[in-house]
């Protein structure tokens, strides 16, 4: 199942289609003094996908990821993955590095086996990132950059080509590609394809 985050519905619902899976709201789901309440569900594979820093995703904090992922296992013995969708899940800025192993610590301490998953890291452990995706075409590129330097330019050069390439993921990333350098502020990393692809690019998360 695909759960989405505020102003995610149309690319969860395009990564339900790819995956042959189900989507839902996770403000839509129910929630006790224990936290948010998992549905039944046969799926093996939970994934969350919403706006994300270093201390949130989908709005949730990382105790309270936690929680609902103990929840969901609770209810779905099936859950054996978990996919965390966000930029800088992973990443190093202080105070609060490391959102997802975070939450990977925290819920393997009731369920080891549970596996979860972020973006990876770009080649230089790179403090900031950036997921865009498009649910028509279904499509999404992964930029990573070493220094806000880095990022910040990275962002303008992805304002203005949104508008040059008419919101076209693909043709953004491959101009972003065209424009990339080994030196600052152009040392940015960016992978893109189609988004049946987002899966396989995620990385297991090592808590130790």
């Amino acid at each position: 199942m695909i759960l989405w985050g505020k102003e995610h519905e149309a690319r969860a619902k395009a990564l339900a289609t790819a995956c042959r899976e189900t989507a839902a709201d996770i403000a839509g789901l129910s929630v006790s003094n224990e936290g948010i309440q998992a549905p039944a569900c046969a799926d093996a594979t939970l994934t969350i996908w919403g706006h994300g820093d270093q201390t949130t995703l989908a709005e949730l904090m990382d105790v309270q990821m936690g929680q609902l992922i103990q929840n969901w296992r609770t209810r779905n013995s099936a859950l054996k993955t978990v996919e965390l969708v966000t930029c800088n899940a992973q990443h190093n800025q202080d105070p609060l590095a490391g959102y997802a192993k975070r939450v990977a610590k925290f819920v393997q301490r009731k369920y080891s086996d549970v596996v979860i998953k972020a973006l990876p890291k770009g080649q230089h452990a790179d403090d900031y990132s950036i997921l865009w995706a498009s649910a028509n075409p279904p499509a999404f590129f992964y930029l990573t950059a070493p220094s806000k330097t880095t990022f910040d330019n990275a962002n303008q050069l992805l304002l203005r080509l949104d508008t040059q390439k008419n919101h076209d993921v693909g043709a953004i990333a491959t101009e972003m590609a065209k424009a990339r350098t080994l030196a600052e502020p152009n040392n940015f990393t960016i992978v893109s394809s189609t988004l049946d692809q987002l899966r396989p690019m995620l990385a297991t998360i090592k808590t130790d």
